[in-house]
């Protein structure tokens, strides 16, 4: 009786992680887009993304971070802009996922981004059966961490 006990314990386990090893991630994505570095202080993604490798400051007011980027030239480019929340989990996701190929650039910590209006958070990964979920945590202060186009 107590080794039933101990199997159905078992199965239910294995069975909670059932499909884990198929899984992306918790947004559903399969993106496997390597970072290059451009040796400009850039890395671009496959899809054609530029991203500044050094981050800036923290900044505690939107207005300050964006100040920041209006006077940003990089590269020889002036047209850089906050990333969205999406394109900062995209990047998070390939660093966790190993696709970041020879790019030095760090996502880890806070990042102003804009989807209609400006706010700063960070995606934080945290390990589950077969593979990071992540969740999006907003903060006060951030660093801004340009993309282009």
């Amino acid at each position: 009786m107590i080794a039933v006990k101990y199997f159905m314990i078992i199965l239910v386990i294995l069975m909670s992680c059932q499909g884990c090893g198929s899984k992306i991630s918790s947004r559903g994505e399969q993106n496997n887009s390597k970072l290059v570095d451009l040796g400009n202080g850039i890395c671009r993604q496959d899809n054609g993304l530029m991203w500044q490798i050094e981050r800036s400051g923290k900044f505690s007011s939107f207005e300050d971070a964006n100040n920041y980027l209006d006077t940003m030239d990089l590269g020889g480019y002036n047209d850089w802009r906050f990333p969205t929340k999406d394109e900062l989990y995209m990047l998070s996701y390939l660093f966790e996922m190993k696709h970041s190929g020879d790019c030095p650039l760090k996502p880890k910590g806070s990042y102003w981004c804009k989807n209609g209006r400006g706010e700063a958070g960070e995606w934080y990964a945290y390990p589950l059966c077969g593979g990071p979920e992540f969740q999006y945590l907003e903060s006060e202060t951030g660093r801004v961490r340009a993309v282009r186009p």
